[in-house]
């Protein structure tokens, strides 16, 4: 049996996010590390293979659910000035580790300086994002 939020979101959707956080960084260090192994961009070939696509698909898959799940909570209500400002900076987060993930992907020599904004922006999302969820759901459990 789910518990429901009072604005009827299952409380284990968040749960899911945060397995999928989890799971996206776990397969984030294991790329790194295998890039330190075998890395194909300083010959000009962009990432492949299925470690690479994990990452991707379960990053995507955890933007969407947790989009999905602020959506779902400020159905019904007036955002007030901290939960748009949490809203909007997980969202920007979220864009900003697309495009340096992106950015890391091509066929381009290694970046330091875009690996690591990708790894403080990976803990800066996590950290914007469970604000953000917490600051809607404050209150309604």
């Amino acid at each position: 049996m789910r518990k429901l939020t009072k604005m009827g979101t299952p409380a284990s959707r968040i749960t899911v996010i945060g397995l999928l956080f989890l799971v996206t960084l776990l397969s984030g260090v294991w790329l790194s590390r295998n890039l330190r192994q075998n890395d194909p961009r300083p010959f000009g070939k962009p990432l492949t293979g299925a470690d690479s696509t994990v990452h991707k698909l379960v990053a995507l898959a955890t933007a969407i659910i947790a989009g999905v799940t602020i959506r779902s909570l400020h159905r019904g209500i007036e955002f007030r000035r901290i939960e748009l400002t949490g809203v909007i900076a997980a969202g920007l987060f979220f864009l900003l580790m697309v495009v340096s993930g992106s950015l890391l992907s091509l066929g381009k020599a290694r970046n330091d300086e875009i690996l690591t904004l990708h790894k403080v922006a990976s803990l800066l999302t996590v950290i914007v994002t469970s604000w953000a969820i917490y600051v809607l759901t404050r209150g309604r459990w």
